[in-house]
């Protein structure tokens, strides 16, 4: 999401869906521009997030229309609790 704040004058929708063994993240914005990679440098902040995305996602799809873009990534999450400690 900080990404379509930043890059594309902000989020027009937000969606989270869970699934067996995932969290889908739906992100639409009003960039018709895909996001792209940049380079990784250490001296600045920021420019890895849509790497950490692809890295941290079983299945990423942007899909580019009229009124923007819609970015979709599915993340597997636990299926059973986590022990306490």
């Amino acid at each position: 999401m900080h990404h379509a704040v930043r890059h594309a004058d902000g989020v027009t929708q937000f969606e989270l869906t869970a699934g067996a063994g995932t969290v889908t993240v739906t992100v639409h914005d009003a960039s018709p521009l895909p996001p792209r990679p940049q380079p990784l440098d250490a001296t600045r902040p920021g420019g890895f997030g849509w790497q950490l995305v692809q890295d941290l996602s079983i299945g990423v799809r942007v899909q580019v229309h009229a009124s923007g873009k819609t970015m979709t990534a599915v993340v597997p999450r636990p299926t059973r609790a986590l022990p306490q400690g």
